[in-house]
């Protein structure tokens, strides 16, 4: 009896709590997620509708242009859902915005064309099966 209940210990402690990562371009993607490209509209703003939880969801990557000024907000009803945006031309830096209660809009110019990996993120404190939250994420040029 206590052999088997070692056992189990040993397996439930060897299974990995996170999802497993992958490469995409320098940038590291949840085994749950899914890089889509997405491109600013010839006018008006980007709107990118959708859900996410730990791990699972979207990421988008945007192609942005040197000097251009780019607005990003992120909605939610959600509190517990953030932004990061990363720049691919530095794959190895940390994000360039990471949104926090209160603080959900950024206004970035590039300093040269590169892309951005925009990255909903689901944030708990410990992880329920199927929650899940929501959100806008609203690109708009800025003059």
């Amino acid at each position: 009896m206590r052999c088997a209940l070692a056992c189990l210990l040993i397996a439930s402690v060897s299974v990995p709590a996170v999802a497993e990562q992958r490469n995409v371009d320098g940038m590291w993607l949840d085994d749950g997620e899914q890089l889509k490209a997405v491109e600013m509209p010839a006018s008006g703003n980007l709107k990118l509708n959708g859900w996410t939880r730990q791990g699972r969801g979207e990421v988008y990557r945007l192609k942005v242009k040197a000097g251009e000024t780019l607005k990003v907000s992120l909605a939610s009803r959600s509190e517990f859902v953030v932004m990061a945006i990363f720049d691919f031309g530095k794959p190895d830096d940390d994000a360039i915005f990471f949104s926090d209660t209160g603080n959900n809009t950024t206004t970035l110019t590039p300093a040269a064309d590169t892309e951005w990996l925009i990255r909903p993120i689901l944030v708990l404190s410990s992880s329920r099966r199927g929650l899940g939250a929501n959100y806008t994420i609203t690109v708009e040029r800025q003059p």
